[in-house]
């Protein structure tokens, strides 16, 4: 038997170091000569972590590990263990030690099971070596501020904020890599079956590889795949925005050097795990339950493993269960005769007709299948001197080599060979458009039944336009009918609601939107629909005590803010429409469509609504540390935004508009993007808020733009071409988001720079600091001497380009994220601002005199008091 030599002395033992933790001791530090018990902890500065000795759940309850632990976890997580493959044996003493020459080792009895293998020479400047365990969950042997061995650089199986999975490929004789090797199961943290890494040919794509030994080149073995990274997320994993969690490329596949790192914004723990069975997953814990929640996961069906349908083929979900089904790309059939029938579709698909590798305006000439939203193929070739979709696809039919090309914003110009790997097509929108070389032949017989279709499919389409209609006109007619004779007794006279009539019957409903008694109902305007909680008004009127005056947070053109207690406990900020506002009902209407579909982390949260008679309410979540202006303007609060916040203030306005104007479904341009409208939580995290002036655009178009006779904003915030000609676009925010950006660098109003060294505003001031290699000046006094001069100076250089004075020369907000993100990446040189720079305080007061027939008035202003929100 496995234990016969155990004996009964070591038994005892073993239950007294497993069940007695009287003599149990807690550090913080070890120092030479200390030693780490069986049943001591060494715990980070913060309490998140600790160093401890464990046996993992369903696994040898004899075998002991050196690992760092979540200490807040209500399972025991182990993210880092120290003897993984050298466990101890809870029969015989055991202990974690820091030698006097320096170095941590496991010592069971007088053996060395485990060690860091420092140099003893580090501590030759004294016995001043010591191991903690930081709040980010490293373990680290320093001596001084020296750091001889740190557990980040020897990682396990899970990923955590602050490594770095890194590559080095300098030395092409010997490439350095941070690999990730999973358990061996669940209960033996023991070497396992897979590993993660950045691909060794440096295409900045994650692998996972079936063994260690196939880690080592890109040849076989592999078992997942990122793709490609497109600044925000990898091609393969569309969830959402990695970057706005923290996640970063530092470097590209043009150098030698690159990582990726991924460090969290909030005081939520994050890790990324690889699973024994070769899943790597995304875990968040939350603080509320203490149980790890899952953001992501890959891979999770047959098609997320590695070219499951050989080359030249897609993979598609075919059904609920995940089930893969695979077919040959447009001018692509199967290798074999027959067809695949057995499933096997390691062989792939061969081209069905040769290419003629001619230009496509020459007979007989190639041309380009679309694929849309698919995973971008394996061994892509990065065109970097390639500027345009157009450029990326001349470059494709001009060499006879190239298979596909494909080009966005984040991934740049990509080109493959003949042979397209591990093509995965998602759904739901997600995933990138590939460009498949294939013979004109091909593309004219598919045109012709493409034409069959669409004639049949508009043919369908019309004859069910005319029956709705005619339906419809039938139903007015006969309404119209009714209502004439009077059927049903008397006629009952009815106040159309503003926003849910179908609520109109139940407007005393009283139950706040936590208990939910009713299910809520859609909020209609103008045909759009969105599912909005109602309250009614006497639930908020208790809860803002009448709307006391002492309640009231602030207010503007639209009515008064107050702040709130719903009988469940819970905070509530609620807006009070003023009956004598004119401006205000299309805004309420506007905010309500607006907000409710939109979630994000850095947009405030709409929790529901009151439409009562004629008082028109909005329900948002309370921020208690107020809005940005009531820290960044007040000359004693001024200070408590040191840099960093001030920079992760910026990060996470930048991070709300690329949701806006990219990634949510409703492409929305904000229009009054200013300091009063970002409201800061308890952690300090920004939330883009107030969207009555905000306006939805149609499309794809990035540079679209809509031309307006009703000019709305704040005076300061308005682009040019706004302010004087109506004309508005997702640059227009660009512009405001460049104002806000000098603002929070400076500390100071973009009115009150009037005059200053003859300029109009903080845009003509700050160029002139700049371009006078000045740009130092600007940085608020109450910072300056502890802000980094570097990282200031180029958040000023962004905000100067997204000040400039044409729409078309500023950045838009995903390269404004990108480049926050890195500092690698070089900026384009900023206009001059002409306009601020010429134009007097008479001449603008002039200019918006002129526009007065625009309706901008003084009701068509947002006007903001500094209270807490």
């Amino acid at each position: 038997m496995a234990h016969a030599g155990v004996t009964a002395a070591a038994l005892v033992l073993l239950l007294f170091l497993r069940v007695v933790d009287v003599d149990a001791a807690e550090f913080s530090a070890l120092s030479q000569g200390q030693s780490l018990g069986a049943a001591d902890t060494l715990v980070s500065p913060n309490g998140a972590f600790a160093l401890a000795f464990f046996s993992p759940l369903g696994g040898d309850p004899n075998r002991r590990y050196l690992g760092v632990k979540y200490a807040r976890a209500a399972e025991p997580t182990f993210p880092w263990v120290a003897n993984r493959d050298a466990p101890v044996s809870a029969a015989s003493p055991y202990s974690a030690t820091v030698t006097a020459s320096g170095e941590l080792q496991v010592l069971q009895a007088d053996r060395v099971a485990w060690r860091t293998n420092t140099s003893s020479s580090s501590s030759s400047s004294g016995n001043n070596v010591t191991l903690v365990v930081t709040d980010t969950g490293n373990l680290v042997l320093s001596s001084g501020e020296e750091r001889l061995w740190e557990g980040f650089h020897h990682p396990t199986d899970t990923f955590l904020p602050g490594m770095h999975i890194a590559l080095d490929r300098r030395d092409n004789s010997s490439i350095t890599r941070t690999l990730f090797t999973s358990w061996r199961s669940p209960g033996d943290p023991a070497t396992g079956d897979f590993t993660l890494g950045l691909d060794p040919q440096g295409s900045a794509q994650l692998y996972i590889w079936h063994n260690a030994t196939n880690a080592t080149s890109n040849s076989s073995g592999i078992y997942w795949r990122s793709g490609q990274w497109a600044n925000t997320n990898f091609v393969g994993v569309p969830w959402r925005s990695l970057y706005v969690y923290g996640f970063k490329l530092n470097g590209d596949p043009s150098q030698s050097v690159m990582s990726y790192t991924f460090n969290t914004y909030n005081t939520s723990l994050y890790r990324f795990k690889l699973h024994p069975n070769g899943t790597e997953a995304c875990y968040m814990l939350l603080d509320s339950t203490g149980e790890w929640e899952t953001v992501w996961a890959q891979p999770t069906v047959p098609c997320h493993k590695y070219n499951t349908c050989g080359a030249n083929a897609q993979c598609a979900t075919g059904d609920d269960h995940g089930q893969a089904t695979c077919a040959c790309l447009k001018g692509f059939e199967p290798k074999s005769a027959a067809e695949y029938g057995d499933g096997n579709w390691t062989q792939g698909c061969v081209r069905s007709a040769p290419l003629t590798c001619e230009e496509k305006d020459v007979k007989g000439g190639d041309g380009f299948a679309d694929l849309p939203g698919v995973k971008l193929p394996d061994f892509a070739a990065w065109g970097s001197t390639v500027g345009d979709e157009g450029a990326c696809r001349d470059l494709c039919l001009g060499n006879c080599s190239c298979g596909a090309y494909s080009y966005s914003s984040g991934t740049g110009c990509l080109t493959w060979g003949q042979d397209l790997l591990d093509i995965y097509e998602f759904g739901d929108g997600e995933g990138y458009d590939l460009h498949v070389k294939v013979p004109a032949s091909v593309l004219e017989t598919g045109s012709k039944a493409k034409r069959w279709t669409t004639v049949i499919v508009i043919v369908v389409i019309v004859v069910v336009v005319v029956l709705a209609a005619f339906s419809v006109l039938l139903c007015k007619c006969r309404r119209r009918i009714k209502e004439k004779i009077g059927i049903g007794g008397r006629q009952h006279k009815r106040t159309p609601s503003l926003l849910c009539p179908a609520r109109e019957a139940r407007q005393d409903f009283s139950g706040p939107t936590t208990t939910q008694p009713d299910p809520p109902e859609d909020v209609e305007n103008g045909g759009k629909k969105c599912e909005l909680p109602l309250f009614s008004f006497e639930t908020l009127a208790a809860a803002t005590g009448d709307f006391s005056g002492a309640n009231k947070l602030g207010e503007g053109g639209f009515g008064h803010v107050y702040k709130g207690t719903l009988p469940t406990g819970e905070e509530i900020a609620v807006k009070r429409l003023s009956r004598s506002s004119g401006q205000g009902l299309e805004e309420f209407k506007n905010e309500v469509i607006l907000i409710a579909k939109l979630q994000h982390r850095n947009l405030v949260k709409l929790l529901g609504c009151c439409i009562q008679g004629e008082e028109k309410i909005l329900v948002y979540e309370y921020m208690p540390n107020k809005s940005l202006d009531a820290f960044l303007f007040d000359p004693a609060r001024r200070s408590l935004l040191d840099w960093n916040t001030r920079l992760h203030v910026i990060e996470g306005i930048a991070r709300g508009l690329l949701y806006l104007h990219r990634d949510s479904r409703l492409r929305v341009v904000h229009r009054d993007l200013k300091a009063s409208n970002i409201l800061l939580d308890r952690d300090m995290n920004p939330k883009i808020s107030d969207f009555g002036m905000a306006r939805i655009f149609g499309g794809d178009d990035q540079n679209q733009v809509v031309n307006t006779n009703r000019v709305v904003g704040t005076l300061g915030y308005m682009s040019p071409e706004y302010a004087m000609e109506g004309l508005f676009s997702v640059r227009s925010d660009m512009y405001s988001f460049g104002i806000l950006v000098l603002e929070i660098i400076s500390g100071q109003k973009n009115s009150s720079f009037h005059h200053m060294e003859g300029s109009l505003n903080i845009v003509g001031y700050a160029w002139q600091l700049w371009n006078a290699g000045r740009g130092e000046e600007l940085i608020d006094p109450a910072i300056q001497a502890a802000c980094p001069a570097r990282e200031a100076l180029r958040c000023l250089h962004l905000a100067l380009l997204c000040v400039q004075d044409h729409a078309c020369d500023r950045p838009d907000i995903p390269y404004v994220v990108m480049a926050l993100g890195s500092d690698s990446a070089v900026l384009p040189m900023p206009r001059p601002p002409t306009f601020t720079l010429q134009c007097t305080s008479s001449e603008r007061e002039a200019l918006f005199r002129d526009k007065a027939h625009e309706s901008y008035s003084a009701c068509d202003l947002t006007v903001t008091v500094l209270h807490g929100r």
